[in-house]
């Protein structure tokens, strides 16, 4: 591997050992974990979960003195609901033109709503302020997106490639250091390691699980 581009078949090697490894801790934790082949034969990763918003519904009026006098075909006022059938996924697809991952986002809510505003998104993920200042500072967060998905042919959310062979350098040792300092990537850990940089912004955050 040369570290940290990939060819096609290290891409795919590395999406079967995540997998293999982090479908467990994920699952257990609510997030679905599937490896998709594309039409052209490709794999690729897909994460999704449960997210919750607010989407309005009327409130049906029980009491006469609550319809209004003067338009008593009124429609029923509106509140903000739960959407508990909203889900947010996330794509990891191979890119040829970079030799790295790249991360593809959408939520679709119950309604069948694609959602591809980033500040909408983040609003979905989290309501806790501190973690989309968090979500924010990622160096990621400046290069979000619409692009079509490359394997589905539909618009996604995307995180720009062009700063993820930095950020894996960053956080790894060149080769002729990683004896000295055990510090390493291959196929097991290279997907882990880059969407613990670039899922934190959007809200994916990985489980902590050791080797066996």
């Amino acid at each position: 591997m040369d570290y940290p581009y990939l060819t096609c078949r290290e891409f795919e090697e590395c999406v079967e050992r995540f997998v293999t490894r982090y479908r467990p801790a994920l699952e257990d934790s609510g997030t679905r974990v599937e490896q998709q082949t594309s039409s052209a034969g490709r794999q690729y990763l897909v994460l999704q979960r449960a997210v919750y918003t607010k989407r309005a519904v009327s409130t049906p009026v029980h009491n006469v003195e609550d319809i209004e006098d003067d338009d008593p075909a009124g429609p029923a006022p509106e509140h903000a609901a739960d959407d508990d059938g909203a889900r947010i996924e996330y794509h990891t697809v191979y890119s040829a033109t970079w030799r790295v991952p790249v991360l593809y986002v959408r939520v679709v809510t119950s309604s069948g709503e694609v959602v591809l505003d980033g500040e909408r998104v983040c609003d979905m993920v989290t309501e806790d302020a501190e973690m989309r200042r968090a979500m924010a500072a990622v160096p990621f967060g400046g290069a979000l997106g619409v692009t079509d998905h490359p394997e589905l042919g539909v618009p996604f959310l995307y995180l720009h490639p062009c700063h993820t062979a930095d950020l894996l350098r960053a956080v790894v040792a060149p080769p002729a250091q990683q004896e000295e300092t055990g510090q390493s990537v291959g196929p097991d850990e290279y997907l882990a390691a880059w969407l613990s940089l670039s899922g934190a912004a959007v809200g994916l955050t990985l489980p902590s699980i050791g080797y066996c």
